[in-house]
């Protein structure tokens, strides 16, 4: 069987030479085409001919066109093709190439149904290496790490550079001019998206834990004392997982938007982990770990006098609406925190318990 690739000349005005596409219209300008463009268009040409069945093209059913872009990869391979920004390039430099003249590959492809097939194979190609360059999943483009926190704080960067491009239509020349002039391989977004793609919070949950866990367990039964030493570690991971004030400065850091979601998922990962780790520690484990770890952050001031009187809530709804406000530190917190963090900050600035429960329906009622 012939090689691919191979060079080519349909006549004088259309040949393939060195992996590019030259087409010289008569009384016009050289046009030539590089990288997977070059190729589809090739290979739709010589499809259903004597010289197309010598070299085994055959692009009907999607396993044949997966074929044909393995077949592709491997002979470009030495002039970095089927590399994602280097394709990325290849089709910016042919929308260059076609700027005002968008007519000239339907021209080389002679009819409207060999225009498609080639336009398809471009687009499905280039639909594939986005699909293998993020990954099916996000803990498969950004394998798991411990602890969780660390892992979700990295991974909502990756996940806005996987949903960005999976939301490239390649068709649009503009949108494509755009990607290709600000890519960078390897460089990670300015702010994160903690919604992943494909993936519900407790699949994604339960998905860290067994690989975490597993993880614990083998390394347990290398030991002689194997139950002794996986329960030390059961309380060591414990301890490790519902403690986030690692990320603490970075999340800082991010739109209070982003802050709150995040500590949203570390309020659901503390609760999920506390029932497989330290089920007969549920009712006291979270309150007990949340005060070892609490630091106060917020602090009366000197405008706003503090709610002194236990259990009312009204005045306490009061005292959020006034602060928020004149202080905009104040304000940025309880917008970027969850309602028990939120609290944890009254309680100690106001000296008596505030319940979550009961604040979240007086400020309900309040917005009536």
């Amino acid at each position: 069987m012939k090689r691919l690739l191979e060079d080519y000349t349909f006549d004088q005005t259309l040949s393939y030479r060195e992996h590019q596409l030259h087409y010289t219209p008569e009384n016009g300008a050289e046009f030539i085409f590089s990288g997977f463009v070059a190729a589809a268009v090739l290979c739709t040409l010589l499809a259903d001919t004597d010289e197309g069945d010598a070299r085994g093209i055959a692009l009907d059913t999607p396993e044949q066109r997966d074929d044909f872009f393995c077949r592709y990869e491997r002979e470009v391979r030495r002039d970095n093709g089927g590399w994602f920004p280097a394709e990325v390039q290849s089709l910016h430099d042919v929308y260059i190439e076609l700027a005002g003249e968008e007519g000239i590959l339907a021209q080389i492809c002679c009819n409207d149904r060999l225009f498609d097939l080639a336009y398809g194979l471009i687009m499905e190609y280039m639909n594939h290496l986005v699909h293998e360059e993020v990954s099916q999943h996000i803990y498969d483009k950004y394998p798991w790490r411990a602890p969780f926190a660390q892992w979700l704080f990295v991974a909502g960067f990756v996940e806005t550079y996987r949903q960005r491009l999976l939301d490239i239509n390649w068709r649009d020349q503009a949108g494509v001019f755009a990607f290709a002039e600000t890519y960078q391989p390897g460089e990670l977004p300015d702010e994160p998206m903690f919604v992943f793609d494909g993936l519900d919070a407790d699949d994604l949950l339960k998905r860290y834990f067994e690989w975490r866990w597993a993880i614990a367990k083998r390394e347990a039964t290398i030991m002689p004392d194997a139950e002794v030493q996986l329960e030390q570690k059961r309380e060591q991971i414990l301890a490790e997982e519902t403690n986030y004030r690692s990320v603490e400065d970075d999340l800082r850091e991010l739109p209070a938007d982003k802050q709150k979601t995040f500590r949203q998922w570390m309020t659901r990962w503390t609760a999920f982990v506390t029932d497989k780790l330290a089920p007969t520690a549920l009712d006291s484990f979270p309150k007990q770990q949340r005060q070892t770890r609490v630091e106060q952050e917020l602090f009366p001031d000197a405008v706003t006098p503090c709610c002194s009187q236990p259990n009312k809530y009204s005045p306490v709804r009061n005292y959020i609406n006034d602060r928020s406000r004149y202080d905009e530190a104040f304000r940025d917190y309880f917008n970027s925190h969850d309602l028990n963090d939120f609290c944890e900050q009254l309680s100690l600035m106001f000296g008596w318990y505030v319940n979550p429960n009961s604040l979240g329906k007086s400020l309900k009622r309040g917005k009536k």
